[in-house]
């Protein structure tokens, strides 16, 4: 998607800001996670919005416990000191399990989670009301390509399989966020998936599969790792990058079983499977991932890790 883009002065900063009078994909981001989000309590009881990571031979059959140790090699990635007071950044928090998770195990951190989701941040803020961490985790309404936080106002950010949702091959308006947010010498965790190589310069079926998957997921497209790492670069923010597409292999092939599930219960529970769009793209979106995961010279699951070096 091609991006327009001019800028603006940010209340409260001394700073610039880029922002988009063209951000059509936002309505489809709110539809798609407004129907389809109580869905995904098929994938993760508690709400994982994303793949788990596999770091054993017998974790492959625990689902749950992949997910969760997906939160724990992000929080690992952001070296945050077992009681240090600091602010954490979840940049596209979903439901926040993450964010909670984070918060369980650091007892002086403060997480902010974001969405443009509403339902998002009403569910995900009764969760955290549930879990008893009101206090230490804020889920707010706010928009990561153009966020009201005041410059550097977070030790840490991190965005676990939401970047994706940003606009531009290379992700700029997020990026520029992101180091607005962070501190100096500040921590950032990225793990998403991203293209190997330009989204023209795929094969023929790779094409189909690919414009079909970002529909249904919908994601304006993922970014190529290349100019992705390049941005983060050039907004001071110093990457180490690091693929780990096997690590991940092991939750994706648990897509099959839970999609059967969820068709077999809809199917007893209300005698048909007529469903909205959304819910349909919801179930289409993991297969279709499945298979373009297959072309491991186009499309690779990274995590991306670093700190701000300078403004």
């Amino acid at each position: 998607m091609k991006t327009i883009i001019h800028t603006k002065a940010r209340a409260g900063t001394n700073k610039t800001s880029f922002t988009n009078p063209v951000f059509g994909y936002y309505d489809e981001i709110k539809n798609y996670y407004s129907v389809a989000g109580p869905d995904y309590a098929a994938w993760s009881k508690k709400f994982n919005m994303h793949f788990g990571y596999c770091s054993s031979f017998t974790g492959i059959f625990n689902l749950e416990n992949m997910l969760d140790n997906m939160n724990s090699i992000v929080a690992g990635h952001l070296h945050i000191n077992k009681h240090e007071c600091c602010s954490i950044a979840d940049l596209g928090c979903g439901m926040g399990t993450t964010a909670r998770y984070i918060a369980g195990k650091f007892p002086d951190a403060k997480v902010t989670g974001v969405s443009i989701v509403d339902y998002q941040v009403e569910q995900g803020s009764l969760f955290t009301r549930q879990a008893g961490l009101a206090e230490r985790v804020l889920h707010v309404k706010e928009n990561f390509e153009d966020l009201s936080f005041a410059d550097e106002s977070f030790e840490y950010a991190y965005a676990l399989e939401s970047a994706c949702h940003a606009g531009g091959h290379d992700k700029e308006l997020f990026i520029h966020e992101l180091a607005r947010i962070l501190k100096q010498g500040g921590r950032f965790v990225i793990a998403d998936g991203f293209l190997k190589k330009e989204s023209d310069q795929l094969p023929m079926m790779a094409k189909k599969i690919y414009k079909k998957l970002i529909a249904c997921w919908a994601l304006p497209g993922f970014a190529t790792i290349a100019d992705f790492t390049r941005t983060l670069n050039q907004y001071g923010l110093e990457a180490q990058v690091k693929e780990i597409s096997w690590r991940i292999a092991p939750s994706v092939m648990h897509v099959p079983r839970v999609v059967l599930q969820f068709l077999w219960n809809e199917l007893k529970q209300h005698k048909t499977l007529r469903m909205k769009k959304e819910r349909w793209n919801n179930v289409m979106g993991p297969l279709l991932g499945m298979l373009f995961g297959l072309y491991r010279n186009c499309f690779g699951y990274y995590i991306i890790s670093g700190k701000k070096i300078k403004s």
